[in-house]
């Protein structure tokens, strides 16, 4: 996202994996690093040039643990020591006609795409560093350069051009692409050979609007979801495009009351594990399917409603403290339900978001109709719901740690900028964070994966202009404190 003011556009983009954060501002870029690099977080800036200075659009970085596929995954490969700076990480940067690509290591120019037809819509890392994919607008097409020979092609007619769609991935591992296209009345799919681009497979779909797909973890299936409008539907293909299951809801549902599906997600793998296991379909009835891999029938549904009994959930509720900090009160399971966000009118319905844990034993949901609550499923030994977090404004951004049970959640709260964090081994606390308030509550946190052994868990906390880097823990008095171990600052200088 970009922040117009009278020196430029401000932009800032954090990797994947949290090991690197750049900043564009004041016409000049600036990197800084998770992990100290020689003493300090603060790496190097360079100036930009004209024009793209004054018209930047886009910002990515490259690397480790980073996905080209059109959105944020939190599940993937977790690094169990430091990483060092190394020189495969790029950023690409670029205005609606020109694209330019940097080394993270140097701050040395790498590459420019000139000529660009105006107005794009998406640029991104394609398979690897080496490769920009961009989409332009009205979805006339998607053009991939490589950015070692300069040599481009393009794909016609994809389906969507939003960044934030669901309409192409690559092949964990080896980087097949598959995307979703729209030439005429009929949805497509097209799978293409990693590097070369060759078509793989060209398969006709039997849906009335493909919302989306989205690569398994193990990379053996694609799931496509249709239109809401047709009900329940995903079609399961294989590597190279076999149509292998279709999946249209639990057989004792009733179809004239399916109102379809919203999003879906896949299971991370686990450890020594070949396969995904389990596939949750977040649906617009409320509902969540959890589909097990070997036949993708439904084993489960989760429905966002409280049984209160003795065995009900812990439930804790945000709320002000006399000493005028926000903190988690456990509550009734009745009270979840008169305290419904008085900003949600207008929502889509439905269930929105969808976050295994990295082993798979918990799933976090979020249900528009109650879009405050942040719903912990644990799905280990029996399923059940293991607590419900509710809080005053819209939930806006739930990430599991990598590597421990513990969630970060950010809200729409527009007054406090704070993080709240689940963990299973204590009580939910809240924390206030020393950033700029949002006056739109846009904040999201992205976990540090590069953390040594016996360190702390930072992360870094952000809004559209600025970031800082820390990490969590409970003072005497119970409260949460978030600790700032640097700061990215709106102004474009680096505080520590």
């Amino acid at each position: 996202m970009a922040s117009q003011s009278n020196t430029g556009p401000s932009l800032i983009s954090i990797s994947h994996g949290g090991e690197y954060t750049v900043q564009i501002k004041k016409k000049e870029i600036w990197i800084h690093s998770a992990v100290p690099i020689e003493g300090t977080r603060f790496l190097q800036s360079s100036k930009l040039k004209e024009p793209l200075s004054t018209q930047l659009k886009f910002l990515k970085i490259s690397g480790s643990g980073a996905t080209s596929d059109g959105e944020n995954k939190p599940n993937t490969t977790q690094h169990e020591e430091p990483l060092d700076l190394a020189s495969h990480y790029r950023i690409i940067c670029g205005s609606e006609s020109r694209i330019s690509v940097w080394q993270v290591d140097s701050l040395e120019w790498h590459a420019d795409i000139e000529n660009i037809e105006p107005s794009l819509t998406s640029v991104d890392f394609g398979a690897s560093d080496d490769e920009a994919i961009l989409f332009h607008a009205w979805s006339s097409k998607a053009t991939i350069f490589n950015l070692d020979s300069a040599k481009s092609l393009v794909i016609k007619s994809p389906k969507f051009c939003n960044p934030s769609s669901q309409g192409y991935g690559y092949r964990p591992r080896t980087r097949q692409l598959a995307i979703l296209l729209k030439p005429e009345t009929s949805d497509l799919l097209t799978i293409h050979e990693a590097c070369s681009y060759e078509t793989i497979s060209k398969v006709i779909l039997p849906t009335i609007d493909a919302q989306g797909l989205k690569w398994s973890p193990d990379g053996r299936w694609i799931a496509i979801w249709d239109a809401a409008n047709n009900g329940t539907k995903i079609l399961i293909y294989t590597a190279d495009g076999q149509l292998f299951r279709t999946y249209s809801g639990r057989p004792d549902t009733e179809t004239t009351h399916d109102l379809g599906i919203r999003c879906i997600e896949w299971a991370p793998l686990k450890r020594r594990q070949q396969s995904s296991e389990l596939l949750a379909v977040g649906k617009f009835d409320g509902t969540v399917d959890l589909l097990n891999t070997r036949t993708f029938s439904c084993s489960t549904t989760l429905l966002h409603t409280f049984q209160i009994d003795t065995q009900s959930p812990a439930v804790w509720r945000e709320r002000m403290s006399f000493e005028g900090k926000l903190e988690y009160a456990e509550a009734s399971s009745s009270s979840a339900f008169t305290t419904a966000s008085a900003d949600s009118a207008g929502f889509p319905r439905g269930v929105s978001m969808l976050r295994f844990s990295y082993n798979s034993d918990f799933l976090a949901t979020v249900d528009q109709t109650q879009p405050n609550i942040v719903w912990i499923w644990s799905l280990s030994a029996s399923i059940n719901l293991k607590s419900a977090l509710v809080h005053e404004h819209n939930v806006r951004n739930i990430a599991w740690h990598p590597r421990e049970q513990e969630l970060l959640i950010t809200t729409a709260n527009s007054t406090f900028a704070a993080v709240h964090v689940w963990s299973q081994d204590r009580n939910p606390n809240i924390a206030g964070v020393p950033i700029s308030r949002s006056e739109a509550g846009r904040y999201d946190v992205t976990w540090v994966t590069a953390t040594a052994r016996g360190e702390p868990d930072v992360f870094w906390f952000n809004t559209a202009d600025d970031a800082v880097l820390g990490h969590l823990s409970v003072g005497d008095d119970g409260h949460g404190y978030f600790n700032m171990l640097h700061s990215v600052s709106g102004d474009g200088y680096p505080q520590t």
